[in-house]
Formats: structure tokens, sequence, C-alpha cells
């Protein structure tokens, strides 16, 4: 059964910016970019009109302060997930967008790599934040999210290599080809991690291992 693509709105007043992001979602046959907005209270006003599935704000576009944007879009849409993205990627800075009611917040320079990526993660209910500039521990990174990232640390090579595998969309039988292992211990040794990871699935073991660098959310595959 085909599914609607996900509509996508950008508030980005650089022509050149525009033009970058448009690049990076042109191959991706489950998002259509489906309008532009060159000031914040145009984004505000079409996404609260329209009720797009995301709408992406640069964080240096002029109008009004982008954190009360957000929260109007949030509220007047709620079925829309707002996305920064940003150079500026403090903790700060992403606090008061978090706050704000922002579903993720993208740095500028992965997004002609990551961006389809991180985009169906949020659609799904993730929220993604880029690790801080500062090195600060952003606050939505919950103590839970941390012990996870400690877990996929300490997981040997051999670990990183099935978490890896999996996350890329590869099935059990493909990955006991592509490690020279059994289809059985592929099934006790990815059940063993999520166990440790404490998870259920598939796709929240990809999400985890993206933001813990083992792949990156390029390497995240839509199915």
């Amino acid at each position: 059964m085909l599914t609607s693509p996900l509509r996508v709105h950008l508030a980005d007043s650089d022509h050149f910016s525009r033009a970058g992001i448009s690049s990076a979602l042109a191959e991706a046959q489950d998002l259509v970019l489906e309008k532009y907005y060159s000031s914040i209270a145009e984004a505000v006003e079409g996404s609260i009109t329209h009720l797009p599935d995301i709408v992406l704000v640069e964080g240096t576009l002029k109008g009004e302060n982008l954190d009360d944007a957000i929260s109007s879009i949030v509220s007047g849409s709620p079925t829309t997930k707002v996305v920064m993205l940003a150079v500026q990627h403090d903790t700060s800075s992403m606090t008061k967008a978090h706050a704000a009611g922002s579903s993720g917040y993208l740095t500028k320079d992965t997004i002609q790599f990551e961006l389809p990526a991180a985009l169906r993660m949020i659609a799904e209910g993730y929220s993604l934040f880029a690790q801080p500039s500062d090195d600060e521990i952003f606050p939505p990174r919950s103590r839970l999210l941390t012990n996870r990232h400690a877990v996929l640390e300490s997981l040997g090579p051999r670990d990183c290599q099935l978490v890896a595998l999996v996350a890329a969309g590869n099935t059990n039988s493909r990955i006991a080809r592509s490690m020279h292992i059994s289809e059985g211990s592929v099934k006790l040794d990815l059940a063993r991690i999520m166990e440790k990871l404490q998870i259920a699935n598939r796709v929240q073991l990809a999400v985890i291992a993206a933001e813990a660098g083992i792949i990156s959310f390029a390497d995240l595959e839509s199915n």
C-alpha cells in the first residue's frame, strides 16, 4: 500500500541556502518540499493554514522571535513537526528551541547528507537534536539516553558491525551472510544488545546508533 509523501515547508530567506536544502531533499521520493517562506511570519501563517508534516526553520531567519514562532506553529498545527536548521548549536539556543516545541535541531553542515533520514525519524515521532557545540549535556538527552550511548560505546567490533547492519535496514539472513555467522546467532546477539539498551525495535536501535555516531543518519534506510 502506497503512502503519501511527507509534506515539508521551508522558512529560509537565503537563495543559496534554499537551493542546498532543496538539493538535499530532491532525491527522496517520500519527501516533497511543498512551500517556501521568506519570513517567520509567513511560516507561521502558512503552517497553520496548510498543516504540513514538517516545517524547516532556518536559524537566522529575520522577523519575530523564533521561539515564539515555533510555539505558534505547534499550537496552531499540533501535527506539524518544527525542525530548526542552524549554524549555531550551543546548549542555550537548543534548549530554548526545545522548550518552544521544536522536534529537532540540526546543524546546517550535515543537511546535505543527513537531512532526509533525519526528517523521516522525526516524522516517526523521534526528537533529534545535534550534539551541543559547547559540549554541555543538552537537557532532553536524558540519563536513559546517556546510558544507552554508554552501552553502545562499550560494544566490541563484532556487535558494532551488527548494529550498523541492522540500522542500515538489512534482514537477519543478509546480516548472517555478511558476518559469516548463523541467523540464530544474529537473533540472539541482537536480542542481547536491545535488552541492554531497553528498546523494543530496530527503528529505535537505528536512531540511537546514529545519535551515538556508530552510523550517520544518511545510512538509515527508509522502509
